[in-house]
């Protein structure tokens, strides 16, 4: 018989671990897919996204069964509700990075406005540091690594508000408007990203204290 990869409540830990790889990997995939215009890498993304939906299907089910049908203590149930919450939020931002290669099939490069792009980019790595540096956070019990992602969050929003006032000013001319209409959706995308990050690294708190989480931060509207 095959060992449950996802074993207990260390088990967890090590499927969040690797589920947050996948995901982020889709997520820089998606982005580099926009970034190069590369329809066969933004295909690649959405067709990935069925396997990571039922990767995460199955970590819901195992923590519903170590919670259902094990013994944990207090503080393993803190983590597996956090742990549930975590994979739900993973899930999303599968959604998201599909919803970022869907983005990179539909524009066309000739309006591109290269400071937005380039912004872009630094908000991708931000996005994906926010959101790896949570989920190492809830796999570690570490408190202080969890406030840095909501920190790294913040910087993301903020960099979103950038990317507004770009765009608002790239010239008025049909291909630049319907690149630039593209980039504030990748870009919000990413922002979403983060703010996940940000919301579980909020939690880790919680889940080491007993202590209640704190709201993440609203998104830009």
């Amino acid at each position: 018989m095959v060992a449950d990869p996802y074993g207990g409540p260390q088990g967890v830990r090590t499927g969040l671990l690797e589920m947050a790889s996948v995901v982020l990997g889709q997520v820089e995939s998606g982005v580099a897919a926009w970034d190069a215009v590369d329809a066969d890498g933004a295909e690649r993304v959405i067709t990935n996204d069925d396997a990571v939906d039922d990767r995460c299907a199955d970590l819901d089910a195992r923590i519903f069964e170590i919670q259902t049908e094990g013994d944990p203590d207090l503080a393993e149930r803190r983590l597996l509700h956090v742990g549930l919450i975590a994979t739900v939020a993973l899930e999303r931002v599968g959604d998201l990075a599909v919803a970022i290669a869907e983005q990179a099939r539909a524009v066309r490069p000739e309006g591109a406005v290269p400071h937005a792009q380039a912004l872009i980019g630094r908000m991708s790595a931000r996005a994906i540091d926010a959101l790896a540096n949570a989920i190492q956070a809830i796999a570690r019990g570490d408190v202080e690594l969890g406030e840095q992602a909501s920190e790294q969050a913040a910087r993301v929003r903020e960099m979103l508000g950038e990317l507004l006032g770009i765009v608002a000013e790239a010239p008025d001319e049909p291909e630049s408007r319907a690149w630039s209409a593209a980039a504030v959706l990748v870009g919000r995308h990413l922002e979403r990203v983060a703010n996940n990050g940000s919301e579980l690294g909020g939690r880790v708190r919680f889940m080491v204290t007993g202590e209640r989480a704190r709201p993440a931060p609203r998104a830009v509207s």
